[in-house]
């Protein structure tokens, strides 16, 4: 990957703050950007955008097929060679495409790499985002193999998404990334994250302190899509047996602790019922 030229940023919008469109444009006018519009009104963008390609429909169509919808267009783009996703609150300089690019190219060298992430740190305190399950075991490539990365500032190939496939529609919002990646592992790539770049990212909406753990608290509706795509995914063999356990176990808690201890945690709990009776059905 030699320039910027063979690079594009996908970036689902909804509801997108004046903020988040004047990055966008920003970016737009160094990169090829590929904005689907996920809101119920057309959003204005400030000033030129030399390579913005905007799309809307006025319809949530969900992350996972919006990306798809902006993959799909690259094939219009004959120079691309790699797609980097952004969320619409990402904040990145004007290198960093082309540095996680630069950084794909550098790992893939002796990697069957499927995607790459940043490190990716909390917008409000700064620090990582680490798991309480998997500890992170640095190669000596300046790389740290996850099992699955978040999209928000990842970089992949075309030829990884000819080989891998597109995202799960059906899936609509959670889950949609980790779905892929576990994908692309049981077809032999490998997924991380490289220490040499950051970013930073808001995950849920608050978070609270239970008995020593940080429990990240996302909008009641949220809680249908994570309860019946768990549902969905626990049934699929390339589906990490651990992850099956764990979140069974997380979930089976938030059910018993939502309704007494988290704010608005009744109405979460009814979406987290729909969400059960949706995912039972096949």
């Amino acid at each position: 990957m030699d320039n910027r030229n063979q690079i594009s940023i996908i970036v689902v919008l909804y509801q997108p703050s004046p903020d988040d469109l004047n990055t966008i444009a920003r970016l737009s006018n160094l990169y090829h950007v590929i904005a689907i519009d996920n809101s119920a009104k057309e959003n204005v963008f400030p000033g030129p955008q030399e390579l913005l390609h905007y799309y809307f429909d006025g319809i949530n169509k969900g992350i996972a097929d919006a990306q798809n919808i902006g993959i799909g267009h690259l094939s219009d783009m004959k120079d691309i060679t790699h797609v980097v996703f952004l969320d619409q609150d990402s904040r990145v300089s004007d290198d960093y495409p082309l540095a996680i690019a630069h950084e794909f190219d550098r790992i893939a060298q002796s990697k069957k790499l499927s995607v790459l992430g940043p490190s990716v740190k909390n917008a409000e305190t700064g620090e990582d985002y680490k798991s309480v399950i998997h500890k992170d075991h640095l190669t000596d490539m300046d790389f740290i193999p996850r099992r699955e990365v978040i999209s928000s500032g990842s970089c992949t190939t075309i030829d990884c998404l000819k080989d891998i496939g597109l995202n799960d529609a059906r899936l609509f919002i959670d889950y949609v990334d980790f779905e892929w990646c576990w994908r692309a592992n049981s077809k032999g790539y490998v997924c991380g994250i490289t220490p040499n770049l950051h970013i930073s990212h808001h995950v849920g909406q608050k978070t609270f302190s239970l008995l020593g753990y940080i429990i990240i608290i996302s909008s009641p509706g949220r809680y249908f899509y994570q309860f019946r795509n768990y549902l969905w995914l626990v049934r699929r063999k390339y589906v990490p047996l651990q992850w099956k356990i764990a979140m069974g176990i997380k979930n089976v808690a938030r059910l018993f602790y939502f309704p007494l201890l988290v704010k608005q945690g009744g109405q979460s709990w009814k979406y987290m019922v729909k969400g059960i009776r949706a995912g039972l059905r096949k």
